[in-house]
């Protein structure tokens, strides 16, 4: 469909380029005639921003404003199948699932503020999922990560639509107790 619509828009260019400015000045004035000309090189034009935003809305997500970005962070929409701690990091943050799973085996993430249990543990609407970056250089007592939080869950067809706000890099204190990262921790093979 995409090929055909191609060809027949560029048959458009090469006629209405085709034909001299000055020719098209002594063609009887013909109000449909004169429009089609003018229009007919606009008209034909694919936006692929349009039609994507016009897909991912549907009629009855009328809660998309009730999430208001904040200044640091960003209200993600996406579709999972469940409320897995892998599934959202991957959706959220845009992480490739060895990415994920290398930063579970680090010991790098935290729900909530406590180690990761399991990579498939289910979580909640309000629950808050972080990454460790690092350690900040200019205060050593806080960390670097990046935060997903569930906003909301709803059902679909197949899965689940949520509403994830998404902070790329956030400045937190440092966990406390066996929950706290260390750099130099034994990574288990």
């Amino acid at each position: 469909m995409l090929r055909s619509f191609r060809q027949i828009t560029r048959i458009g260019r090469r006629l209405t380029s085709s034909i001299p400015t000055s020719s098209l000045l002594k063609l009887p004035a013909k109000p449909g005639l004169q429009a089609s000309l003018h229009t007919s090189s606009t008209a034909w034009k694919y936006d692929k921003k349009s039609s994507r935003a016009s897909d991912d809305l549907d009629s009855d997500d009328d809660d998309d404003e009730d999430f208001k970005d904040e200044r640091d962070s960003k209200v993600v929409k996406t579709k999972v199948n469940s409320l897995r701690a892998d599934l959202l990091l991957k959706a959220g943050l845009g992480m490739a699932r060895n990415k994920v799973e290398l930063n579970f085996y680090e010991s790098k993430i935290r729900v909530n503020g406590k180690k990761l249990p399991k990579k498939s543990a289910q979580l909640e609407i309000g629950d808050d999922i972080d990454v460790i970056r690092g350690f900040s250089q200019t205060n050593p007592s806080h960390l670097v990560v990046a935060r997903v939080s569930i906003l909301s869950a709803n059902e679909r067809e197949e899965g689940l639509s949520v509403h994830l706000r998404r902070y790329k890099s956030l400045l937190v204190e440092n966990y406390l107790g066996p929950n706290a990262f260390k750099s130099s921790e034994h990574v288990a093979h």
